[in-house]
């Protein structure tokens, strides 16, 4: 019989633990993100392997590889048809912008032209245009070129992790959920799955509320857009609120869009230039976002996940501002996990029940597989 170890040993072990998990995370943070994007993916996949399955009655692994390549396939179909698309629609919109290049650069050059006065002294625009040259050999230096390449490879690599990791953790979250949860006390099986249920509403009740503020983006931006005769304002309302859920470069792309539009082909009944329209669109643009990320996202997102409007801003611009676009797509959700899990640890704490007015079940949830099929992770 194996002899335990004493508590002094045990506390040892679990700090010498955490200490190598810590500096696991620090090693391999790059792959943290690939990980996080695919866990996201296989989330967002999930509903649709399990309509999939209870529509069809195929075993999960079997609804995992249809939905998987599916998904796989109109995405590299959509990627196939705009590199297709691409070059002629580049094309097209470099003729049209030659056939205004009279109309709109000359007015910028007159623009340019005219001397900005601030505080007595004169600046030329033109001058510190003139002044400003970009040598185009020094873009394609070797050791340039050798960084691209790095550059290309590794984000390949990164795209591959990531479509291999998206497809196990789609075949395989079941099993590796109930397996993480049995690592823990039997006693406190129970509660596990507990919190991880009230996780999984929080991350339900984000994109509902994402949904929620895409739907009311693309209905403000149709709208708008349409009042001041702007072409194709259904299609551009509709790439909003397609791009929303990208914070910032989703909407920059599709304002970048609309201003080559406006700019080509003016509004279709204010009397202004396509200089100006241009202008306003981007205006329009700026504007909508403003309200979304100071008033509609704080509230929308606030009221889905339970959470002060306030801390939901704070939350968005310290993610976008520390960690990128990917953490702030994020964050919400996050700040509600967490909530949920503190909460659970300060019930623990002060030795008062969690959830006092629901009696936790010990059985299992009903996508969880057998506990025979739980022994490809232990020892045979």
């Amino acid at each position: 019989m194996s002899k335990s170890w004493s508590k002094t040993t045990r506390y040892i072990v679990l700090i010498l633990v955490l200490i190598f998990i810590v500096a696991f995370v620090v090693a391999a943070n790059e792959l943290i993100v690939p990980l996080a994007i695919s866990a996201l993916l296989a989330w967002l996949l999930n509903p649709a392997v399990i309509f999939f399955n209870n529509r069809t009655n195929l075993a999960r692994h079997w609804s995992v590889l249809i939905v998987f390549f599916v998904a796989l396939a109109v995405i590299i179909a959509i990627g196939v048809t705009l590199a297709l698309l691409a070059p002629s629609q580049i094309h097209n919109i470099a003729d049209d912008i030659q056939d205004i290049y009279f109309v709109v650069f000359e007015q910028l050059e007159v623009m340019l032209s005219r001397p900005i006065v601030i505080m007595g002294t004169e600046l030329h625009l033109q001058t510190l245009i003139d002044n400003f040259s970009v040598d185009s050999a020094t873009l394609m230096r070797p050791d340039i070129v050798w960084e691209w390449l790095i550059a290309a490879s590794t984000n390949l690599t990164w795209i591959l992790v990531i479509i291999v990791s998206t497809f196990y953790l789609l075949q395989d979250w079941p099993r590796l959920r109930e397996w993480l949860i049995t690592l823990g006390p039997e006693a406190y099986q129970a509660d596990f799955r507990r919190v991880y249920d009230e996780v999984k509403t929080v991350w339900q009740r984000y994109l509902r509320g994402q949904l929620r503020l895409s739907l009311m983006i693309g209905f403000l931006t149709t709208l708008i857009l349409a009042g001041v005769g702007m072409p194709g304002a259904i299609v551009f309302g509709i790439l909003a609120a397609i791009f929303d859920v990208i914070m910032t470069v989703g909407p920059v792309i599709v304002a970048a869009a609309a201003a080559v539009v406006a700019l080509i082909a003016g509004s279709s009944y204010l009397p202004i230039s396509n200089l100006w329209f241009m202008l306003i669109v981007i205006g329009i643009f700026v504007l909508i976002q403003a309200v979304e990320n100071v008033w509609l996202r704080p509230r929308i997102m606030g009221s889905s996940m339970n959470l002060h409007p306030g801390v939901v801003f704070v939350g968005i611009i310290g993610a976008l501002s520390l960690a990128g676009i990917f953490a702030a797509l994020i964050v919400v959700p996050v700040l509600g996990s967490t909530a949920v899990i503190a909460h659970y640890i300060h019930a623990k704490i002060m030795d008062i029940p969690p959830w006092p007015d629901v009696q936790i079940s010990s059985q299992l949830p009903p996508d969880a597989p057998e506990p025979e099929t739980y022994s490809m992770m232990r020892e045979p």
